[in-house]
């Protein structure tokens, strides 16, 4: 098997694992809402852990950040409501702090720092997703980027999935990706159809059409730095296929689903992705689904009026998705 044959082989079996807990704990029952929907209308975004490092010496520029960052993290409605959790160190001597495990071993070059976790709900990995000085160039770069704003944008127009293919600096691999990707995209936005509501005594929940989005993102995009550590971080192994182009499905409030990394990149699979994700809300509750929060700054609890009603109670999981990823793995790409 080729190097991307066991990436994709290891992902699968990773997800095989989430769904089958999943299914051994709930019982069964059927959500006929497409995961798409649902997730948008009803799954709240986990927060990221960020670690605030501070030795108590603080100019008044820096306070207002501080103050900022935990008026933000408090929910107020004057700052941008971001998934994020604000955990401040301080400490007497700048040796306690280093000392701390959040710091992994990483030397700060001066104070306030902070150090980003994903969040632990969700985290496939406890490798921060960045770490640095508390500036407040940082501090925008972390909460929103361009890009990111526009993800969210069209999953708030109700675009199903916006697929963002990870440019890996190959023009010729980046542009048979990314030609690849848009057919398949067209071509299954034509037969995938939502589940269908008829007879299940659902009449009046509306239902929005599958629609998918495209958009490519350069690795030396300078204000998309800090979403391409989200994207690259959000999986323990992607970082050994920083020379391949990189597929990420991203859906609901902005979760990203797992990758589609080189020649993981085909109809195959990303069929079996455009299925799961535009069929029924096999388990209602979150943490059993595969995706890990992007961190966004965007009232999605205001901004998001639900078409269906919230489904309680939980069903079986993932198993007709993992099946068919079962498969997958089987195909040589």
């Amino acid at each position: 098997m080729t190097r991307d044959g066991a990436n994709i082989a290891n992902r699968m079996m990773l997800l095989g694992l989430v769904a089958g807990i999943a299914v051994l704990a709930m019982p069964a029952a059927a959500c006929p809402i497409p995961v798409y929907q649902y997730a948008l209308e009803w799954w709240e975004r986990d927060a990221y852990e960020i670690y605030l490092f501070d030795n108590g010496e603080v100019t008044a520029e820096q306070q207002e950040l501080v103050d900022r960052l935990e008026s933000i993290a408090g929910g107020d409605e004057d700052e941008a409501p971001a998934n994020l959790r604000l955990r401040r160190v301080q400490a007497e001597s700048e040796a306690r702090l280093l000392a701390h495990s959040a710091l992994r071993g990483e030397t700060p070059d001066a104070f306030p720092w902070l150090a980003v976790y994903y969040p632990s709900m969700s985290a496939r990995t406890r490798a921060p997703v960045w770490m640095g000085e508390l500036t407040a160039e940082n501090l925008d770069a972390l909460l929103d980027s361009p890009l990111r704003r526009r993800i969210c944008e069209l999953l708030l127009e109700r675009t199903s999935v916006v697929w963002v293919l990870l440019e890996s600096g190959d023009t010729d691999a980046d542009n048979q990706a990314a030609a690849l990707v848009e057919r398949e995209l067209k071509r299954l936005e034509n037969i995938l159809v939502p589940p269908e509501l008829e007879g299940q005594g659902l009449d009046d929940i509306e239902i929005a059409d599958i629609k998918f989005e495209f958009v490519r993102l350069s690795r030396d995009a300078a204000d998309e730095q800090m979403l391409i550590e989200m994207l690259m971080k959000s999986e323990i192994d992607l970082v050994d296929y920083e020379d391949q182009p990189i597929l990420f499905p991203i859906f609901g409030r902005g979760l990203i689903m797992h990758a589609l990394v080189g020649r993981g990149i085909n109809p195959r699979m990303i069929l079996d992705i455009a299925e799961f994700l535009t069929g029924p809300c096999s388990c209602t509750v979150k943490s059993a689904n595969p995706g890990i929060d992007m961190l966004s700054a965007v009232d999605w609890r205001g901004q998001v009026k639900p078409l269906s009603q919230e489904f309680v109670e939980p069903a079986t999981g993932l198993s007709g998705f993992m099946e068919s990823m079962e498969d997958a793995r089987d195909i040589e790409p």
